[in-house]
């Protein structure tokens, strides 16, 4: 799997995650423990095993209908941070993973085991996330930190755009069953607004495409909320000349690929005009009953 997918999937689906938990027979009477994380539907088991075969480390568990994948050794987890050090992470999860990686090196120093250590980690714990739990803030007197402000430096490779549209975006078929042929394509992803920066640079790559330019003030791709920002790409010929050839040739993985695969089809069907009569658009209804929530091996 290319590194840089593994980057962009992992922008979209994992957690780094810096556990602190009360143990009594340690010095400081408290465990700590880095962990990274990406947990999907159990639909999408291979994707994960394709990530811990390319970087060599981890394990792989399900639970009900989720299956996780973990890193939690020490010496696995350098490779994790020499992953995303060679190949950083662009939204605002580069944060998360800074702060994570102080912790571990903290951790590393085997600091985390004085008490002066573990104040250092709890301080950077409380900008990680979600913060801080109720029982460590009862516990610890501490100051809690500021959150780094995140910055966007562009998107690095076209395989990242492939590993992020793997985990967040959405190939949807909008229809109207009242009337025969309205068929509309949609290649989009929904973001919280504090991405706003990873979105208009996300419409940018794809306005590239076309040799075109877009700013903040463009609504042609970019849609606001009060709480959230979006692309969504519904103009049949950027689909058709632009998007589709561009996962041609950056593959996607997992189930987002068979979605893909029939939102394509369904493109060749409108491109010959097969929606517009009966049968054909009977077949995009069934197609579409089976993408996204709907989709099964």
């Amino acid at each position: 799997m290319n590194p840089w997918f593994i980057t962009g999937f992992s922008d979209a689906e994992s957690s780094f995650i810096i556990l602190v938990q009360s143990r009594s027979d340690s010095k400081t009477k408290w465990r700590v423990k880095a962990t990274f994380a990406i947990g999907l539907h159990i639909k999408d088991t291979p994707i994960l095993e394709h990530i811990k075969d390319s970087l060599g480390v981890g394990r792989i568990y399900t639970s009900g209908t989720k299956v996780y994948y973990r890193v939690e050794a020490f010496n696995e987890l350098q490779v994790i941070i020499h992953h995303f050090d060679k190949y950083p992470l662009v939204t605002a999860k580069k944060v998360d993973y800074d702060l994570f990686k102080e912790c571990f090196n903290i951790i590393k120093l085997k600091k985390h085991l004085t008490e002066k250590g573990l104040i250092q980690i709890i301080n950077i714990k409380s900008a990680l996330n979600k913060g801080l739990s109720d029982k460590l803030k009862e516990q610890f007197d501490v100051t809690l930190n500021k959150r780094l402000e995140f910055k966007f430096d562009g998107i690095p490779d076209p395989y990242w755009v492939a590993g992020f549209t793997s985990g967040d975006w959405s190939f949807n078929i909008k229809t109207t069953k009242t009337r025969l042929g309205k068929v509309q394509l949609r290649y989009s992803v929904n973001l919280h607004i504090r991405e706003k920066d990873v979105i208009i640079g996300l419409a940018n790559y794809i306005k590239a495409l076309k040799h075109e330019h877009i700013n903040e003030d463009s609504v042609k791709y970019v849609h606001y909320t009060e709480t959230s920002v979006a692309i969504q790409v519904v103009n049949f010929s950027d689909i058709v000349n632009h998007i589709i050839p561009f996962f041609d040739k950056y593959e996607l993985k997992g189930l987002k690929k068979l979605d893909f695969y029939d939102f394509k089809e369904v493109a060749l069907m409108m491109a010959s005009k097969e929606h517009l009569h009966k049968e054909g658009y009977d077949r995009i209804l069934q197609m579409k009953e089976k993408m996204n929530a709907g989709r099964s091996w």
